[in-house]
């Protein structure tokens, strides 16, 4: 039975001894890459934002990877590294199509990195979703949308497509169209509009002086408060209805349905005492 088995070349020109003390270094390469992440996750974590030491801690885990695998290859194996990198070039073409999307992710996590668009924790809108953003990685990013879903998106879709991002210091616009009855008292519908916008305390320029001065940490306050004022259009006039157009402004996103949802329950109200009747 002995005779049947080379344990000197059991895998063609590499020995039984050989392949195992590759598949050793291997277990250890994993374990010495994972273990630096770490540390250096732990070093930097306090000290810098999570895009840049989730990037370097990853850079450094793949470079012993790669340093690694090199020499494991090449002493251990007698794999001919330089050679089998060069015969590479002949399908180059096909890997690089093969591998496009994943580079192109790669790329645009890199690009994100440096540009940084946006950070972990902001709250941004792509493709109509509010979300919090949870994680930033080099291929993909980590989304958790306001009914709790996780949602992963490839970076390169921050590259090609729009993204809103509320929390770099702009206020956000609520849009409403109203319609009341031809026959309604437009101007006294338009004095209640005004009315409730002025006294919601989430709604600008109009909120209190301690919620005031957060706003003013938060966010570039223009110098001249009166362009964050409601402000009323009338659209359109039939001889059914007339149409108004509502502006205001806010500054929590998160709180914008809860806002506006506030505003209809109480203009319901107050057309009723008035007889002002929906269009």
């Amino acid at each position: 039975m002995a005779a049947l088995i080379d344990t000197d070349k059991l895998l063609g020109e590499v020995s039984l001894q050989n392949f195992l003390l590759f598949i050793f270094v291997v277990i250890v390469l994993v374990i010495v890459g994972n273990i630096l992440k770490i540390i250096i996750t732990r070093l930097l974590k306090n000290k810098t934002k999570p895009i840049f030491y989730k990037t370097v801690s990853r850079i450094v885990m793949y470079f012993i990877y790669f340093i690694g695998f090199y020499f494991a290859f090449q002493k251990i194996l007698n794999f001919n590294v330089p050679a089998f990198l060069a015969a590479l070039g002949i399908l180059g073409i096909t890997l690089l199509l093969t591998m496009l999307p994943v580079l192109q992710n790669f790329f645009a996590g890199v690009v994100l990195s440096l540009e940084r668009p946006f950070r972990e924790g902001d709250i941004v809108e792509i493709d109509g979703n509010v979300c919090l953003v949870k994680d930033i990685m080099l291929r993909k990013t980590v989304l958790r949308s306001l009914d709790g879903k996780l949602i992963t998106v490839s970076n390169i879709k921050f590259m090609t497509g729009e993204i809103i991002n509320y929390s770099k210091g702009e206020f956000i616009r609520a849009e409403l169209s109203i319609d009341i009855k031809n026959d309604s008292n437009y101007q006294k519908a338009i004095d209640i509009i005004n009315k409730i916008l002025h006294e919601d305390s989430n709604i600008l320029p109009h909120v209190p002086k301690k919620e005031l001065n957060l706003i003013q940490k938060l966010f570039v306050m223009p110098k001249n408060l009166a362009v964050l004022e409601p402000k009323i259009f009338i659209r359109k006039v039939d001889k059914d209805k007339i149409s108004l157009q509502v502006w205001f402004w806010i500054w929590d996103i998160l709180r914008k349905e809860a806002i506006v949802s506030n505003f209809y329950e109480t203009l319901m109200q107050e057309f009723k005492n008035n007889k002002i009747y929906f269009g």
